[in-house]
């Protein structure tokens, strides 16, 4: 009996170990997800280096005027504001952030394709606006909040190295499509833009992990009261919103305006054109983390002033250089203040608001510079119409020195990055 137990222990409890259970699916390193959001903010700039490359193919084509084109600007500045509005809230409300990113893709790259099938300018314009509802800007909140989930320590870096995934895309785009415009018609080139953002949101959907949001660290705070106490009412945060707004400006009339200057008074062809508008988002590609790192390190208020004092005088000297070798480093040294100063605006707001609502406080700093630029890409057609394309550089300069003047005075950061729950 005592050998029957035995062998029934035996059975019970073999002497050999039980298999080990499958592992868990690593969580991709963070470097990873920054360069797969890095990727994918690329090709949401794809298309908008697209578009400022064939405008003088476009107006040209349907006839249009500068206060026109600067009136399509504006109204596709409320498109931009609904889509971004959206885009916040369900960053701070959806579990999973992952479907926000692949949208932004998806959706633009298949309006954008409509839109070189348009009769009128009238139907461009709608298409134009309809692929703004959920385009490029819906990208930017989910994706910056999770970069600022993973980098808290680095956020001034991460974002720069984020935008420069999109300036690299805007700074290639207009030199290869440049010199595709040559053998094609802008016509063809848009019908095949649906591929981009299709290609790379299927890579994204198969590659990036569920990207969840912070979790609220104030149960017994409605969002709400947040939404006024962190946000509406915050000066701080205000300051540096009406900072990025002045910025915005510029950045939404120089790729507007620039390649009609260059067509229209440099007489340049649509190839040389591409380069310049490459140089110009380029070398904000290559001091878009170098900047970050600047300001991680040294502050962010003084490396937005400098950069914004230096590109407003850069780029408002447009037209006092001839074309040729003097007129391209202006230009290119111009996409420091459009391009790379951009993130380290966007990191110093959120170091005004507590991680949970980072939404809410992206979404109010987005309306805010959106709103800004409502009425003066309207503004600056009608001064081009009566004075001349040169005005709107200097309309550009004045607007930035005032947004480094106005950083100057915005008060300190009253919660920390440092100081929040993780």
């Amino acid at each position: 009996m005592d050998a029957s137990n035995t062998r029934g222990a035996a059975a019970v409890n073999p002497s050999s170990d039980p298999p080990p259970s499958a592992p868990a699916t690593p969580e991709p390193s963070r470097g990873r997800i920054l360069t797969l959001l890095a990727a994918g903010h690329g090709v949401t700039h794809w298309f908008y280096g697209i578009l400022t490359v064939s405008l003088p193919l476009i107006t040209r084509d349907f006839g249009i005027t500068y206060t026109q084109l600067g009136a399509l600007r504006s109204v596709e500045r409320v498109s931009n504001i609904i889509s971004i509005t959206a885009s916040g809230l369900a960053t701070d409300f959806l579990k999973d952030r992952k479907g926000i990113l692949l949208l932004s893709l998806v959706w633009p790259s298949l309006f954008f394709s409509l839109q070189g099938f348009s009769t009128t300018f009238l139907v461009f314009g709608a298409l134009l606006c309809t692929q703004a509802l959920a385009g490029g800007f819906m990208w930017h909140a989910p994706a910056r909040a999770v970069i600022g989930d993973r980098f808290p320590d680095r956020m001034g870096f991460a974002l720069g190295v984020h935008a420069m995934g999109g300036n690299l895309a805007a700074s290639i785009g207009p030199v290869v499509v440049g010199a595709v415009l040559a053998w094609v018609t802008w016509r063809t080139v848009f019908a095949f833009q649906f591929l981009p953002g299709i290609v790379t949101a299927l890579f994204l959907w198969l590659l990036l992990p569920r990207l969840g949001h912070a979790p609220r660290d104030r149960r017994n705070v409605s969002y709400g009261r947040a939404l006024r106490s962190d946000v509406l009412t915050n000066f701080p945060l205000i300051g540096v919103t009406v900072v990025a707004g002045l910025r915005s400006i510029g950045e939404n009339l120089i790729p507007t305006f620039l390649p009609l200057y260059l067509s229209v008074e440099m007489k340049m062809g649509t190839a040389a054109i591409g380069i310049y508008l490459g140089c110009l988002a380029l070398v904000g590609t290559v001091f878009a983390p170098i900047v970050g790192h600047m300001s991680d390190r040294w502050g962010r208020k003084s490396t937005i002033f400098i950069s914004l004092l230096t590109g407003g005088l850069l780029i408002g000297s447009i037209p006092l250089f001839p074309s040729g070798w003097l007129l391209l480093p202006v230009v290119s040294l111009g996409g420091m203040a459009l391009f790379a100063v951009g993130p380290i605006i966007q990191a110093s707001g959120l170091e005004h608001a507590p991680k949970d609502i980072w939404g809410a406080a992206q979404t109010f700093m987005d309306v805010g510079r959106s709103s800004f630029s409502l009425v003066f890409p309207l503004i600056a057609g009608a001064v081009a119409d009566l004075y001349g394309l040169s005005y709107t550089f200097y309309l550009f300069a004045i607007v930035n020195l005032v947004a480094a003047a106005t950083i100057l005075i915005v008060p300190r950061a009253r919660t920390p990055i440092k100081d929040l729950k993780t």
